[in-house]
């Protein structure tokens, strides 16, 4: 089985930092970091920068760079989607806030940390290994597929 890329997103692209996290794309981010601390994130963890800053493009380190021309969140989503088909699947298995794989918890589990309407109405909760937030399948999972699908190049 091929693993799934590894991406370190540039501190000019924490949307779409937010976008890669919420389609299950393990996405390195922080919104102060250096450039060429980047550089050593991404050589140390095998990942593939993400930016819109030339620098990356003029620099001449051993490690693949996405280099983005858009600047709507939209469009960017459809260059990436370009370059690296972007899968549904995965979908809130990883934290958007820091980046840990999410696991799937009991309802019981999770009663006193939703609001009630959120306990009565859905049935399948996960949390986050790293911060502890807890996600489930409402209106937002719906329309983060369908974004996705209506932004594939082409369309």
């Amino acid at each position: 089985m091929q693993k799934k890329p590894r991406y370190a997103v540039d501190r000019m692209l924490g949307s779409l930092a937010k976008w890669l996290r919420i389609l299950g794309y393990d996405t390195y981010y922080r919104k102060h970091i250096k450039p060429i601390n980047l550089v050593s994130i991404a050589q140390s963890q095998d990942r593939a920068i993400i930016t819109k800053n030339r620098w990356f493009l003029k620099s001449k380190f051993p490690i693949r760079i996405i280099f983005l021309n858009s600047n709507s969140l939209k469009d960017m989503l459809r260059e990436v989607h370009a370059i690296i088909p972007l899968e549904t699947d995965k979908i809130f298995t990883r934290c958007i806030v820091c980046n840990e794989k999410t696991i799937p918890v009991q309802k019981e589990e999770i009663k006193d940390f939703v609001p009630i309407y959120v306990y009565e109405h859905h049935d399948e909760f996960s949390r986050c290994n790293g911060c502890g937030k807890i996600y489930w399948k409402g209106t937002h999972f719906e329309r983060v597929q369908n974004f996705i699908e209506a932004h594939e190049p082409g369309k």
